[in-house]
């Protein structure tokens, strides 16, 4: 074989290696934290001073794995309290796992979520409520097992 022919040979590898990458990068899934990004980044004020009021009760909402379930558990200034709000639990890696709940705890101050409805791994579970006419917002990076 002569230096043409191997020189051809490894174009058409080239080539063949090139498209085999475009092709693989076009067919990965890409998503965005949130599909309408930039118009949540314009609210932001909104969160930082809800998280402002967050610091300022008592305890931070905690968040552990009972048995079979995930439980938030609310400081004690909220419990039998009327709050609304939600509950987002948002897995980074895959956003066909995220979901979200309304916020209703029990007279405990509780919110207890089956563990059926997650998949091991990482998740971030962003609260918001209101309460007493202020708005409060906490974020929690959980590690479902």
């Amino acid at each position: 074989m002569n230096w043409g022919h191997a020189i051809i040979i490894v174009f058409v590898l080239f080539a063949i290696g090139i498209l085999t990458l475009v092709t693989r990068s076009m067919q990965t899934r890409i998503d965005m934290v949130t599909p309408d990004y930039y118009a949540e980044e314009l609210k932001y004020q909104s969160t930082i001073d809800a998280r402002n009021n967050t610091g300022d009760l008592s305890a931070p909402v905690s968040v552990r794995q009972p048995g079979d379930s995930i439980e938030l558990a609310f400081p004690g200034e909220l419990k039998g309290a009327p709050l609304q709000g939600k509950v987002h639990f948002y897995r980074p890696s895959d956003s066909r796992k995220d979901f979200t709940l309304p916020l209703s705890l029990d007279d405990t101050g509780r919110l207890l979520v089956s563990r059926t409805q997650f998949e091991k791994g990482p998740y971030r579970i962003k609260m918001q409520w209101q309460f007493n006419g202020k708005d409060y917002f906490q974020e929690t990076q959980f590690y479902v097992q």
